[in-house]
């Protein structure tokens, strides 16, 4: 016969340490649609206190104008702040005096330190009540891979290419775009779980045949490298090549924005599993 033991609860709180980050477009000071978006989710948080935001820009441009726009950043997010009394709520502007990321658009952003109140649950059994198993399908699973491109990683071979097609970049430049950035999160969260996964990134670019003297093929890969190596994966399970124009999918000149897309392109090639 089967019993669960029912519980008395007492419950208490503590409060636990947590940093939100928003992205700025460049130059910008004010949230871009997509960032404010995510902002309002971040809003809907309950029993957070909110002690210090953060401003950070890039490298360019000069010291003090880094500075005071960091400051902007950081002053334009507390205003947003649902919050009657902001006094105990430190503000500072740290512009470009951080270890920058190779991803000019990691570094401009704004980091809202917080606490979060969490609940602790204490129980006291009180005594047995027979109870009956639950069916089997009742049991919910978990998906650890939820999304599409870990699942294309998790079930390759060695040898296999993977297209990141969601990782895009400004034009002639090594920057992703703000809206790259949970793809490159969803590769970095299947290599941190599959620690025996080793991957070569490769650089892809369009429109101009053959060599690219400015090597943008390379520094995407190399900028999807440090990203990864930033969030904690090993470089030694990581290589990179750039093969500029050299392997287009679409013959060049391509005839179309779709078929330049399909050029422009980084992969993954799995190297061991």
């Amino acid at each position: 016969m089967r019993y669960f033991v029912l519980m008395l609860t007492f419950s208490l709180s503590a409060y636990s340490q947590e940093n939100f980050t928003l992205y700025f477009d460049t130059d910008k000071y004010v949230l871009n649609e997509n960032q404010n978006e995510i902002f309002n989710n971040f809003l809907k948080k309950k029993d957070i206190k909110v002690n210090k935001v953060s401003g950070f820009c890039d490298f360019r441009a000069s010291n003090a104008y880094n500075y005071q726009l960091g400051l902007n950043r950081a002053n334009h997010i507390l205003n947003l702040l649902p919050i009657a009394d902001k006094s105990s709520i430190t503000v500072v502007s740290k512009g470009e005096e951080f270890k920058q990321k190779a991803d000019l658009s990691l570094n401009r952003k704004v980091e809202i330190e917080y606490e979060l109140n969490l609940p602790i649950v204490e129980t006291i059994p009180t005594k047995k009540i027979e109870i009956l198993p639950e069916p089997v399908s009742n049991v919910q699973v978990i998906d650890k891979y939820p999304t599409p491109l870990q699942k294309k990683i998790i079930s390759s071979k060695v040898g296999d290419k993977i297209l990141l097609n969601n990782l895009n970049f400004y034009v002639r430049t090594a920057e992703f775009y703000p809206e790259s950035i949970p793809f490159l999160e969803d590769l970095y969260e299947v290599l941190e779980k599959n620690p025996n996964i080793k991957i070569e990134i490769q650089g892809h670019i369009c429109c101009t045949p053959g060599r690219d003297e400015e090597e943008f093929s390379l520094r995407r890969c190399i900028a999807v490298y440090d990203f990864l190596v930033d969030y904690g994966i090993s470089p030694d399970r990581m290589t990179y090549v750039g093969f500029d124009a050299t392997q287009p999918l679409f013959p060049i000149p391509e005839k179309n924005e779709e078929e330049r897309k399909a050029n422009r392109r980084v992969e993954i090639m799995i190297l061991e599993k």
